[in-house]
Protein backbone atom coordinates (compact mmCIF):
# COMPACT_ATOMS: atom_id res chain seq x y z
CA UNK A 1 0.00 0.00 0.00
CA UNK A 2 2.69 2.41 0.87
CA UNK A 3 4.45 1.78 -2.80
CA UNK A 4 1.00 2.15 -4.31
CA UNK A 5 0.66 5.44 -3.05
CA UNK A 6 4.51 6.73 -3.51
CA UNK A 7 3.68 5.55 -7.28
CA UNK A 8 0.23 7.40 -7.71
CA UNK A 9 2.15 10.45 -6.14
CA UNK A 10 4.68 10.37 -8.63
CA UNK A 11 2.82 9.98 -11.67
CA UNK A 12 0.50 12.98 -10.30
CA UNK A 13 3.84 14.98 -9.98
CA UNK A 14 4.50 13.99 -13.08
CA UNK A 15 1.05 15.12 -15.17
CA UNK A 16 0.96 18.34 -13.37
CA UNK A 17 5.20 19.63 -14.36
CA UNK A 18 4.09 18.20 -17.66
CA UNK A 19 1.01 20.50 -17.90
CA UNK A 20 2.66 23.11 -16.90
CA UNK A 21 5.59 22.72 -19.49
CA UNK A 22 3.25 22.41 -21.87
CA UNK A 23 1.71 25.27 -20.93
CA UNK A 24 4.65 27.56 -21.21
CA UNK A 25 5.75 26.45 -24.68
CA UNK A 26 2.15 27.24 -25.81
CA UNK A 27 2.33 31.13 -23.88
CA UNK A 28 5.87 30.92 -25.31
CA UNK A 29 4.66 30.63 -29.37
CA UNK A 30 1.99 32.88 -29.00
CA UNK A 31 4.17 35.61 -27.78
CA UNK A 32 5.87 35.49 -30.30
CA UNK A 33 9.20 34.59 -28.35
CA UNK A 34 11.57 31.28 -29.39
CA UNK A 35 10.89 28.77 -27.30
CA UNK A 36 13.04 28.84 -24.31
CA UNK A 37 13.31 32.25 -23.46
CA UNK A 38 12.27 33.34 -19.82
CA UNK A 39 9.61 36.15 -18.55
CA UNK A 40 11.37 38.56 -15.68
CA UNK A 41 9.12 37.23 -12.57
CA UNK A 42 9.32 41.14 -11.36
CA UNK A 43 6.21 42.85 -13.23
CA UNK A 44 7.05 45.77 -15.79
CA UNK A 45 10.21 44.63 -16.14
CA UNK A 46 11.42 43.40 -19.83
CA UNK A 47 13.85 40.09 -19.73
CA UNK A 48 16.49 39.70 -21.46
CA UNK A 49 16.88 38.23 -25.05
CA UNK A 50 19.60 35.51 -25.39
CA UNK A 51 21.34 38.21 -27.59
CA UNK A 52 21.12 40.90 -25.24
CA UNK A 53 17.84 42.62 -26.37
CA UNK A 54 14.90 43.75 -24.12
CA UNK A 55 11.51 41.49 -24.70
CA UNK A 56 8.55 43.00 -23.78
CA UNK A 57 6.58 42.49 -20.73
CA UNK A 58 3.21 40.57 -20.38
CA UNK A 59 0.44 42.37 -21.43
CA UNK A 60 2.75 45.01 -22.90
CA UNK A 61 1.23 47.10 -25.94
CA UNK A 62 3.17 46.29 -29.15
CA UNK A 63 3.90 48.82 -31.87
CA UNK A 64 5.28 49.34 -35.46
CA UNK A 65 8.55 50.37 -35.97
CA UNK A 66 8.70 54.10 -37.23
CA UNK A 67 11.23 55.96 -38.93
CA UNK A 68 12.77 59.15 -37.03
CA UNK A 69 10.92 61.87 -37.34
CA UNK A 70 7.49 59.92 -38.54
CA UNK A 71 5.77 60.48 -35.50
CA UNK A 72 5.73 64.07 -35.38
CA UNK A 73 4.87 64.20 -38.98
CA UNK A 74 1.04 65.83 -39.62
CA UNK A 75 -1.99 63.19 -40.70
CA UNK A 76 -2.81 63.69 -44.05
CA UNK A 77 -5.65 65.65 -44.81
CA UNK A 78 -8.62 63.67 -46.32
CA UNK A 79 -9.35 63.79 -49.82
CA UNK A 80 -12.67 66.10 -51.06
CA UNK A 81 -16.06 64.04 -51.12
CA UNK A 82 -17.67 65.17 -54.02
CA UNK A 83 -20.99 62.82 -52.92
CA UNK A 84 -20.97 64.73 -49.77
CA UNK A 85 -20.74 68.03 -51.90
CA UNK A 86 -23.97 67.05 -53.59
CA UNK A 87 -25.48 66.21 -50.76
CA UNK A 88 -24.91 69.20 -48.46
CA UNK A 89 -25.71 71.45 -52.08
CA UNK A 90 -28.77 69.76 -52.15
CA UNK A 91 -29.96 70.19 -48.77
CA UNK A 92 -28.72 73.99 -48.38
CA UNK A 93 -31.33 74.50 -51.65
CA UNK A 94 -34.42 73.09 -49.87
CA UNK A 95 -33.68 74.48 -46.94
CA UNK A 96 -33.11 78.53 -48.52
CA UNK A 97 -34.99 77.53 -51.66
CA UNK A 98 -37.73 74.94 -50.87
CA UNK A 99 -40.50 77.12 -49.16
CA UNK A 100 -40.76 79.85 -52.45
CA UNK A 101 -40.65 76.67 -54.17
CA UNK A 102 -43.67 74.95 -53.05
CA UNK A 103 -46.02 78.80 -53.08
CA UNK A 104 -44.90 78.92 -56.68
CA UNK A 105 -45.16 75.44 -57.64
CA UNK A 106 -48.51 75.11 -55.99
CA UNK A 107 -47.13 71.46 -54.19
CA UNK A 108 -43.90 70.15 -52.66
CA UNK A 109 -41.27 69.28 -55.11
CA UNK A 110 -41.30 65.71 -55.87
CA UNK A 111 -37.73 65.17 -57.01
CA UNK A 112 -34.33 66.12 -55.45
CA UNK A 113 -32.65 69.41 -56.60
CA UNK A 114 -30.67 69.17 -59.59
CA UNK A 115 -26.59 70.27 -58.79
CA UNK A 116 -24.33 70.64 -60.99
CA UNK A 117 -20.49 71.02 -61.16
CA UNK A 118 -19.61 73.81 -63.97
CA UNK A 119 -15.73 74.51 -62.58
CA UNK A 120 -13.62 72.53 -59.71
CA UNK A 121 -10.19 73.18 -59.15
CA UNK A 122 -7.12 71.18 -60.10
CA UNK A 123 -7.36 69.79 -56.19
CA UNK A 124 -10.33 69.50 -56.25
CA UNK A 125 -11.03 71.58 -53.14
CA UNK A 126 -13.04 74.35 -54.90
CA UNK A 127 -16.09 74.13 -56.99
CA UNK A 128 -18.48 76.42 -58.52
CA UNK A 129 -21.93 75.34 -59.94
CA UNK A 130 -26.08 75.60 -60.43
CA UNK A 131 -28.82 74.07 -58.34
CA UNK A 132 -32.16 73.91 -59.28
CA UNK A 133 -35.40 72.06 -57.62
CA UNK A 134 -37.49 70.40 -60.82
CA UNK A 135 -41.16 71.64 -61.25
CA UNK A 136 -43.66 69.15 -60.70
CA UNK A 137 -45.25 67.59 -64.12
CA UNK A 138 -48.71 69.35 -62.70
CA UNK A 139 -47.31 73.02 -62.41
CA UNK A 140 -46.47 75.39 -64.74
CA UNK A 141 -44.54 77.68 -62.78
CA UNK A 142 -40.72 78.88 -63.40
CA UNK A 143 -37.88 76.74 -61.49
CA UNK A 144 -36.24 77.71 -58.06
CA UNK A 145 -32.64 78.11 -59.19
CA UNK A 146 -29.39 79.22 -57.37
CA UNK A 147 -25.60 79.14 -58.26
CA UNK A 148 -23.45 77.60 -55.52
CA UNK A 149 -19.59 77.90 -54.43
CA UNK A 150 -17.69 75.38 -52.22
CA UNK A 151 -14.75 75.18 -50.16
CA UNK A 152 -13.16 71.81 -49.27
CA UNK A 153 -11.59 72.69 -45.29
CA UNK A 154 -9.82 69.42 -45.29
CA UNK A 155 -12.93 67.56 -43.21
CA UNK A 156 -16.19 68.89 -44.65
CA UNK A 157 -17.23 71.40 -46.96
CA UNK A 158 -18.38 75.34 -46.86
CA UNK A 159 -21.08 75.93 -48.96
CA UNK A 160 -22.87 79.41 -50.20
CA UNK A 161 -25.97 79.94 -52.49
CA UNK A 162 -26.40 83.00 -54.33
CA UNK A 163 -28.26 85.63 -52.42
CA UNK A 164 -26.39 84.51 -49.25
CA UNK A 165 -23.47 85.96 -47.67
CA UNK A 166 -21.38 83.14 -47.79
CA UNK A 167 -21.45 83.02 -51.41
CA UNK A 168 -20.14 86.72 -52.39
CA UNK A 169 -16.76 85.86 -49.12
CA UNK A 170 -16.30 82.46 -50.80
CA UNK A 171 -16.18 83.77 -54.34
CA UNK A 172 -14.07 86.49 -53.17
CA UNK A 173 -11.16 83.53 -51.98
CA UNK A 174 -11.91 81.78 -55.19
CA UNK A 175 -8.41 80.90 -56.93
CA UNK A 176 -8.37 82.93 -60.35
CA UNK A 177 -7.63 79.47 -61.95
CA UNK A 178 -11.43 78.52 -60.99
CA UNK A 179 -12.68 81.84 -61.72
CA UNK A 180 -11.31 85.44 -62.57
CA UNK A 181 -11.74 88.25 -60.88
CA UNK A 182 -14.16 90.30 -63.15
CA UNK A 183 -16.60 86.97 -63.23
CA UNK A 184 -16.01 87.29 -59.67
CA UNK A 185 -17.07 90.91 -59.36
CA UNK A 186 -20.60 90.18 -61.72
CA UNK A 187 -21.98 87.22 -59.69
CA UNK A 188 -21.32 88.77 -56.31
CA UNK A 189 -22.98 91.84 -57.28
CA UNK A 190 -25.95 89.38 -58.67
CA UNK A 191 -26.00 87.75 -55.18
CA UNK A 192 -26.02 90.77 -52.92
CA UNK A 193 -28.79 92.39 -54.71
CA UNK A 194 -31.38 93.60 -53.16
CA UNK A 195 -35.34 93.83 -54.23
CA UNK A 196 -34.77 98.02 -54.29
CA UNK A 197 -31.71 98.23 -56.42
CA UNK A 198 -33.35 95.25 -58.57
CA UNK A 199 -36.73 97.16 -59.42
CA UNK A 200 -34.31 100.44 -60.14
CA UNK A 201 -32.21 98.66 -62.56
CA UNK A 202 -34.89 97.60 -64.89
CA UNK A 203 -37.31 99.98 -64.62
CA UNK A 204 -36.30 102.60 -67.34
CA UNK A 205 -34.26 105.48 -65.52
CA UNK A 206 -31.17 106.81 -66.32
CA UNK A 207 -28.18 104.57 -65.07
CA UNK A 208 -30.17 100.95 -65.28
CA UNK A 209 -30.10 98.06 -67.55
CA UNK A 210 -31.01 98.66 -71.13
CA UNK A 211 -32.59 94.94 -72.04
CA UNK A 212 -34.09 94.18 -75.28
CA UNK A 213 -37.18 91.64 -76.17
CA UNK A 214 -35.67 87.98 -76.73
CA UNK A 215 -35.96 87.98 -80.50
CA UNK A 216 -34.74 90.02 -83.23
CA UNK A 217 -35.24 94.30 -83.26
CA UNK A 218 -38.11 95.17 -85.44
CA UNK A 219 -40.18 92.66 -85.64
CA UNK A 220 -43.34 91.05 -83.69
CA UNK A 221 -43.90 87.75 -81.41
CA UNK A 222 -47.14 86.79 -79.21
CA UNK A 223 -46.99 87.93 -75.97
CA UNK A 224 -48.27 85.19 -73.28
CA UNK A 225 -48.67 85.22 -69.32
CA UNK A 226 -49.62 83.15 -66.91
CA UNK A 227 -53.72 81.80 -66.94
CA UNK A 228 -56.20 83.79 -65.52
CA UNK A 229 -57.54 81.06 -63.61
CA UNK A 230 -53.95 80.20 -62.01
CA UNK A 231 -52.94 81.18 -58.72
CA UNK A 232 -49.87 82.88 -59.84
CA UNK A 233 -49.44 86.27 -60.80
CA UNK A 234 -50.05 87.20 -64.64
CA UNK A 235 -46.66 88.20 -65.08
CA UNK A 236 -45.09 85.76 -63.12
CA UNK A 237 -44.86 83.28 -66.38
CA UNK A 238 -44.60 85.53 -69.41
CA UNK A 239 -43.37 83.63 -72.48
CA UNK A 240 -43.44 84.96 -76.32
CA UNK A 241 -43.69 82.53 -79.23
CA UNK A 242 -43.98 83.15 -82.94
CA UNK A 243 -40.87 84.63 -85.31
CA UNK A 244 -38.42 82.93 -86.47
CA UNK A 245 -38.36 81.37 -83.33
CA UNK A 246 -34.24 82.28 -82.69
CA UNK A 247 -33.96 83.30 -78.81
CA UNK A 248 -31.63 86.11 -78.38
CA UNK A 249 -29.84 87.89 -75.34
CA UNK A 250 -31.77 90.56 -73.88
CA UNK A 251 -28.62 92.27 -73.05
CA UNK A 252 -24.59 91.66 -73.08
CA UNK A 253 -23.52 89.98 -69.74
CA UNK A 254 -22.15 86.49 -68.46
CA UNK A 255 -23.90 83.38 -69.82
CA UNK A 256 -24.79 80.11 -67.73
CA UNK A 257 -26.84 77.22 -67.91
CA UNK A 258 -29.77 75.03 -65.45
CA UNK A 259 -30.53 71.95 -65.79
CA UNK A 260 -28.87 71.28 -69.05
CA UNK A 261 -29.23 66.95 -70.07
CA UNK A 262 -26.35 67.44 -72.90
CA UNK A 263 -29.53 66.91 -75.29
CA UNK A 264 -29.52 71.28 -76.06
CA UNK A 265 -32.31 71.52 -74.08
CA UNK A 266 -31.37 74.07 -71.38
CA UNK A 267 -32.31 76.96 -69.09
CA UNK A 268 -30.23 79.76 -69.89
CA UNK A 269 -28.80 82.88 -67.67
CA UNK A 270 -27.59 86.08 -68.71
CA UNK A 271 -25.77 87.58 -65.92
CA UNK A 272 -25.98 91.75 -66.26
CA UNK A 273 -23.28 94.27 -65.64
CA UNK A 274 -25.33 95.93 -63.02
CA UNK A 275 -26.37 92.64 -61.34
CA UNK A 276 -29.82 91.70 -62.46
CA UNK A 277 -30.19 88.60 -64.28
CA UNK A 278 -32.18 87.96 -67.37
CA UNK A 279 -33.56 83.63 -67.86
CA UNK A 280 -34.45 81.95 -71.20
CA UNK A 281 -36.14 78.87 -70.47
CA UNK A 282 -37.86 76.14 -72.94
CA UNK A 283 -34.73 77.11 -74.94
CA UNK A 284 -33.91 73.99 -77.53
CA UNK A 285 -30.64 74.03 -79.79
CA UNK A 286 -29.28 76.03 -77.02
CA UNK A 287 -25.68 77.77 -77.74
CA UNK A 288 -22.77 75.36 -76.48
CA UNK A 289 -20.62 78.55 -75.18
CA UNK A 290 -18.71 77.75 -72.19
CA UNK A 291 -20.18 78.48 -68.86
CA UNK A 292 -19.28 82.05 -67.79
CA UNK A 293 -18.62 83.42 -71.67
CA UNK A 294 -19.77 86.78 -72.40
CA UNK A 295 -22.69 87.29 -75.18
CA UNK A 296 -23.70 90.48 -76.22
CA UNK A 297 -27.16 91.67 -77.15
CA UNK A 298 -28.84 90.05 -79.40
CA UNK A 299 -26.50 86.99 -79.42
CA UNK A 300 -28.50 84.03 -80.32
CA UNK A 301 -28.92 81.43 -77.57
CA UNK A 302 -30.92 78.60 -78.88
CA UNK A 303 -34.76 78.52 -80.14
CA UNK A 304 -38.12 78.23 -78.65
CA UNK A 305 -39.05 74.54 -77.52
CA UNK A 306 -42.19 73.04 -75.51
CA UNK A 307 -40.44 71.43 -72.94
CA UNK A 308 -39.22 73.25 -69.32
CA UNK A 309 -35.17 72.30 -68.83
CA UNK A 310 -36.41 72.00 -65.10
CA UNK A 311 -39.65 70.20 -65.53
CA UNK A 312 -42.66 71.17 -65.35
CA UNK A 313 -46.03 70.79 -67.62
CA UNK A 314 -45.32 71.17 -71.16
CA UNK A 315 -46.60 73.95 -73.26
CA UNK A 316 -48.93 74.25 -76.20
CA UNK A 317 -46.48 75.23 -78.51
CA UNK A 318 -42.65 76.50 -78.99
CA UNK A 319 -42.47 79.39 -77.19
CA UNK A 320 -39.17 80.93 -74.77
CA UNK A 321 -40.05 81.57 -71.20
CA UNK A 322 -38.51 84.58 -69.76
CA UNK A 323 -37.80 86.12 -66.29
CA UNK A 324 -35.70 88.77 -63.85
CA UNK A 325 -33.60 87.13 -61.27
CA UNK A 326 -31.81 88.60 -58.69
CA UNK A 327 -29.39 86.33 -56.44
CA UNK A 328 -32.16 85.99 -54.26
CA UNK A 329 -34.68 84.74 -56.46
CA UNK A 330 -37.12 86.88 -59.14
CA UNK A 331 -37.28 90.32 -60.06
CA UNK A 332 -40.99 91.31 -60.73
CA UNK A 333 -41.21 92.28 -64.07
CA UNK A 334 -44.64 94.90 -62.67
CA UNK A 335 -42.39 98.14 -63.74
CA UNK A 336 -39.89 96.96 -66.02
CA UNK A 337 -39.42 98.91 -69.39
CA UNK A 338 -37.89 95.72 -71.90
CA UNK A 339 -37.59 96.47 -75.48
CA UNK A 340 -39.28 99.77 -75.24
CA UNK A 341 -42.23 98.56 -73.58
CA UNK A 342 -43.07 99.44 -69.30
CA UNK A 343 -44.74 95.91 -68.08
CA UNK A 344 -47.85 95.94 -65.89
CA UNK A 345 -50.13 94.16 -64.05
CA UNK A 346 -53.83 95.42 -62.67
CA UNK A 347 -56.13 93.77 -60.28
CA UNK A 348 -59.63 94.25 -62.05
CA UNK A 349 -59.86 92.28 -63.63
CA UNK A 350 -56.47 90.83 -62.89
CA UNK A 351 -54.18 91.00 -65.72
CA UNK A 352 -50.82 91.57 -67.08
CA UNK A 353 -50.23 93.48 -70.02
CA UNK A 354 -47.50 95.66 -72.00
CA UNK A 355 -47.47 99.60 -72.98
CA UNK A 356 -46.18 102.30 -74.33
CA UNK A 357 -47.82 105.57 -74.33
CA UNK A 358 -51.12 105.52 -75.27
CA UNK A 359 -50.61 101.25 -76.53
CA UNK A 360 -51.68 98.71 -74.81
CA UNK A 361 -50.76 95.46 -75.85
CA UNK A 362 -52.63 92.24 -73.66
CA UNK A 363 -51.94 88.61 -73.43
CA UNK A 364 -52.30 86.88 -76.90
CA UNK A 365 -51.11 90.51 -78.62
CA UNK A 366 -48.41 90.82 -81.17
CA UNK A 367 -45.68 92.43 -79.54
CA UNK A 368 -42.79 94.89 -81.67
CA UNK A 369 -39.60 94.39 -80.20
CA UNK A 370 -38.12 98.21 -80.41
CA UNK A 371 -34.69 97.60 -78.96
CA UNK A 372 -33.10 98.68 -75.81
CA UNK A 373 -34.53 102.04 -75.91
CA UNK A 374 -32.87 104.75 -74.36
CA UNK A 375 -34.57 105.99 -70.86
CA UNK A 376 -36.89 108.75 -70.49
CA UNK A 377 -35.02 111.00 -69.22
CA UNK A 378 -31.79 110.47 -70.91
CA UNK A 379 -30.38 113.46 -73.20
CA UNK A 380 -31.51 112.65 -76.83
CA UNK A 381 -28.35 110.96 -79.19
CA UNK A 382 -25.65 113.38 -80.76
CA UNK A 383 -26.09 112.83 -85.04
CA UNK A 384 -22.72 111.44 -84.12
CA UNK A 385 -24.22 108.61 -82.08
CA UNK A 386 -25.64 105.14 -83.66
CA UNK A 387 -29.18 105.06 -83.07
CA UNK A 388 -30.27 102.72 -80.26
CA UNK A 389 -30.03 98.94 -81.03
CA UNK A 390 -26.93 99.52 -83.13
CA UNK A 391 -24.33 99.23 -80.30
CA UNK A 392 -21.87 96.54 -80.65
CA UNK A 393 -23.43 93.00 -80.29
CA UNK A 394 -27.15 94.09 -80.92
CA UNK A 395 -29.71 93.30 -83.09
CA UNK A 396 -29.95 95.96 -85.66
CA UNK A 397 -31.57 99.41 -85.38
CA UNK A 398 -34.60 99.60 -83.00
CA UNK A 399 -37.65 101.37 -84.80
CA UNK A 400 -41.67 102.10 -83.87
CA UNK A 401 -43.74 99.51 -84.23
CA UNK A 402 -45.96 98.44 -87.51
CA UNK A 403 -49.22 98.98 -87.67
CA UNK A 404 -49.55 95.11 -88.34
CA UNK A 405 -47.11 94.44 -85.65
CA UNK A 406 -49.36 96.20 -82.90
CA UNK A 407 -52.13 96.36 -81.09
CA UNK A 408 -53.63 99.27 -78.81
CA UNK A 409 -56.20 97.45 -76.58
CA UNK A 410 -58.84 98.77 -74.49
CA UNK A 411 -59.21 97.94 -70.98
CA UNK A 412 -62.47 95.89 -72.30
CA UNK A 413 -60.10 93.88 -74.43
CA UNK A 414 -61.64 95.55 -78.03
CA UNK A 415 -58.50 95.89 -80.47
CA UNK A 416 -58.06 99.19 -82.58
CA UNK A 417 -55.35 98.69 -85.41
CA UNK A 418 -52.63 101.44 -85.11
Amino acid sequence: MPTDRVGVGAIILSAVVGLSLLGIAERTLLDGRPIGTTESAAAGKGARHPKGHATASPGAARHPRQRPGASDAPAAPARPDTRALTAQVRKATLAERGAAARQAYGAAPTRPPVVAASRTSDDGTWVFGTTAIPVPASSDADPEIAFFAARWTGRSWRVGLSGGTAFGTLLGAMPATVMSAAEARVLRRYGALSAEQAATAVNGTRGGTALMLPWKTGTSWTMLTAAPGSAQRPLSALAFAGGDGRVLASGAGRLYRFCGDGSGSALLMVVHAGGVATTYDRVSAATRLREGSVVGRGDPLGRTGTAGACGGAPAARAEVRFDLRRGAGSVPLDGAVIGGWTFSERAKPLLGYAERGALQVLPGGLLANLGAVPAADTPPSSPSSPPPGDEPGGAGPAGDPSPAATQNRSPSGANTQQ
